[in-house]
């Protein structure tokens, strides 16, 4: 129990790293009550998801945990409904800051790749409905597209939506913000992100190689639209652009650490 106590005591340490690089003020609006800061909402927000707890089993933990309550400095437990409030209202641009943070800490991504997954929003079991009997129906989800260093297997930026889009609508923003901060020399993506658009961003904006996978490769040069398009198919490397699957790795390592679903 030690161990798992000092883990969570370093955890506690890096987040409050985090939020001193990022700028994140304690309190959102100065008519807070001030009982507890933006820091203690988002600790408990990361221990739920590392324990992959609900918020009343997060509270029940905490309760039984004097050391995490002393170094947090929590005389007082939140009631769960109060971190589900934070989490619904918590800004975007927070998380975004949150994410950016994590560059202080890494070496520069030289190999970068983008990919989306589903985050299940519903935690009904599938063998359960069926045995009650109950319609068999496409599970909402979240798509989210992480852009990753693929050498480091670490998250660089990440955008969530909770309504199905194409791939390049996310892809779009994320190239170019990833060009404020990153300057990668290959940037790795799938069929589904195949346009020309994201080629040109690439090449002018990002500064980096496009090892994009073409859509219909039986389609002679001659015959494709886009300048980029036609420039990169005479040469594309399919050993190297099989790097990509790393990224499909990391959306594995992502789900059975913090679990697939919200």
């Amino acid at each position: 129990m030690k161990i798992i106590r000092d883990k969570f005591k370093k955890v506690a340490d890096f987040c409050y790293e985090l939020f001193r690089i990022s700028e994140i003020p304690l309190h959102f609006s100065k008519f807070s009550n001030k009982m507890y800061s933006n820091f203690k909402h988002l600790f408990l927000l990361v221990y739920k998801q590392f324990r992959k707890l609900t918020y009343e089993e997060l509270l029940t933990d905490i309760a039984g945990n004097s050391d995490i309550r002393a170094y947090l400095g929590l005389n007082r437990l939140p009631h769960y409904t109060t971190l589900i409030k934070f989490a619904q209202r918590l800004p975007m641009l927070v998380l975004d800051k949150l994410v950016l943070a994590f560059k202080k800490f890494v070496p520069e991504p030289k190999r970068v790749a983008i990919d989306a997954t589903g985050i299940t929003l519903d935690n009904a079991s599938p063998h359960y409905c069926k045995r009650i009997g109950l319609r068999t129906r496409k599970r909402p989800f979240m798509k989210t597209t992480f852009l990753v260093d693929i050498d480091e297997y670490l998250i660089l930026l990440c955008k969530m939506r909770k309504r199905p889009r194409h791939d390049t609508k996310d892809a779009k923003p994320m190239i170019k913000k990833a060009a404020l901060h990153y300057k990668p020399d290959i940037f790795y993506a799938d069929r589904g992100y195949d346009a020309e658009t994201i080629f040109k961003l690439c090449f002018e904006t990002l500064k980096a190689y496009p090892l994009i996978l073409q859509r219909r490769l039986d389609v002679p040069k001659h015959k494709r639209t886009g300048t980029y398009r036609k420039q990169t198919f005479d040469v594309f490397d399919y050993g190297e652009y099989l790097q990509r699957n790393k990224i499909e790795t990391l959306n594995s390592m992502f789900k059975r650490r913090f679990s697939s679903k919200v």
